[in-house]
């Protein structure tokens, strides 16, 4: 018999529907294709491709990660890899998956202008998000469902879009308050349905240490909970692989790391601006169709201390940033602790953009662990965009289409 008075156990109760509903509701957010792996896909191997935004090359031994360092021991990491110019979250998740450089793949920052398309892209603009016009080359989940094999995708950028007119086959559109633990239970999940409708490439994306980078900064305990809370998870997690009967190879990724930033340049102030569009995400980029005003604003900037300003087909060629639809007619930059804002404000806590070659803190992670992948490897820094042939090549899978990525860098690491 029940000894619980009846207000307590309404309270329970109540709890209880809230907890299934939030379950439903998050289940209701998944988008599923019927499609079926084809005969040879069945015998290739599965690749768990994991993202934690902002999650410095350094992290893992500096706030003592132990499941992220035994994961790397026990298979591949790098001493670091270098992201992609600009190193913010959208160009480099999507260089990750597509091999391509940010100018080449066309997201050439969070923000910016396209001239032919007349029209903006910003990663909180869903119509934008969602229109495979802004997105090149072909990610791996196109790669994989292409040759008839399942893909799914939680939260990796570009997913939402059908990109050459394809999705993958288990997709969630984004929404962060779908909590950290079901993620990771949905890729397990995954991985226990039929051969037939079981996804051998397998996306998952994690923000929270880069909330507490940008919030605190990364050398601040509550960065270190954040990364600590996230290892904790991907403990769990390699444990629940375990006992699957599956060749599972897991590959942990982030895509850029974290600076301490602590003063600021504000634009306006230090430039007319004028008439020109003007993206704000760093590094800034501005777009004037009047090469006069181009030329005034250039020798204007050039004065500006702590700023290096250039015209869009000037940057470094270390940087292979030239497009021109989408980058700026000039590009501002600088180091870290400085950043560029559009009004004043407090400068504090940490961010990322700046240059990957000459910012060390830009680095970011890269191990990989598996029954396809060495044991007990430590490779010099690589580019990021050497991780999609590395995939792809553990998968079987066949490039055929031209990408910047080389094989060559990572192939000697598989067995």
């Amino acid at each position: 018999m029940n000894n619980l008075p009846l207000l307590p156990r309404l309270h329970l109760l109540m709890a209880l529907i809230l907890l299934v509903s939030h379950v439903e509701a998050q289940h209701e957010k998944l988008q599923t294709i019927d499609r079926e792996n084809g005969d040879w896909a069945l015998g290739q191997p599965y690749v768990v491709l994991i993202s934690i935004d902002g999650f410095r090359y350094d992290y893992a031994e500096k706030f003592g990660a132990k499941n992220l360092c035994k994961l790397a021991n026990d298979g591949v990491t790098a001493e670091k890899m270098y992201s992609a110019f600009p190193t913010k979250t959208f160009p480099n998740h999507y260089t990750i998956v597509t091999g391509m450089y940010p100018a080449n793949h066309g997201l050439v920052s969070n923000e910016f202008y396209s001239r032919s398309m007349d029209a903006w892209y910003r990663i909180r603009d869903r119509s934008a998000v969602q229109n495979p016009a802004w997105y090149g080359g072909v990610p791996l989940w196109v790669l994989a469902e292409q040759q008839q094999m399942l893909s799914a995708s939680f939260f990796w950028v570009g997913s939402e879009a059908p990109i050459e007119g394809i999705k993958p086959t288990y997709n969630y559109s984004y929404d962060g308050s779908i909590s950290n633990k079901y993620r990771f239970d949905q890729v397990v999940d995954w991985l226990e349905l039929p051969a037939r409708k079981r996804p051998h490439m397998i996306l998952a994306y994690f923000s929270l240490v880069d909330d507490a980078g940008h919030r605190y900064g990364p050398d601040h305990e509550k960065t270190g909970e954040a990364v600590l809370e996230l290892d904790s998870l991907i403990g769990d997690f390699m444990r629940a692989l375990e006992g699957l009967e599956l060749d599972v190879n897991v590959v942990v990724v982030s895509d850029h790391g974290m600076a301490s930033i602590s003063r600021g340049i504000v634009l306006p102030e230090v430039v007319d601006l004028q008439d020109s569009r003007v993206s704000y995400s760093f590094p800034p980029m501005i777009y004037q169709k009047d090469p006069s005003k181009v030329d005034d604003m250039y020798e204007r900037l050039l004065k500006v201390e702590n700023l290096q300003v250039f015209r869009k087909n000037a940057l470094p060629d270390y940087m292979r940033f030239e497009n021109e639809d989408r980058v700026g007619d000039l590009v501002l930059l600088t180091s870290p602790p400085t950043v560029i804002l559009s009004k004043p404000g407090q400068v504090y806590g940490g961010t990322h953009g700046f240059d990957p070659f000459t910012s060390p803190e830009m680095g970011a992670y890269f191990s990989a662990f598996g029954p396809q992948v060495k044991r007990a490897v430590k490779v010099p820094a690589f580019e990021n965009v050497h991780v999609y042939p590395f995939i792809a090549r553990m998968l079987g899978l066949e490039v055929s289409t031209s990408i910047d990525g080389k094989p060559e860098v990572l192939e000697f690491l598989l067995k």
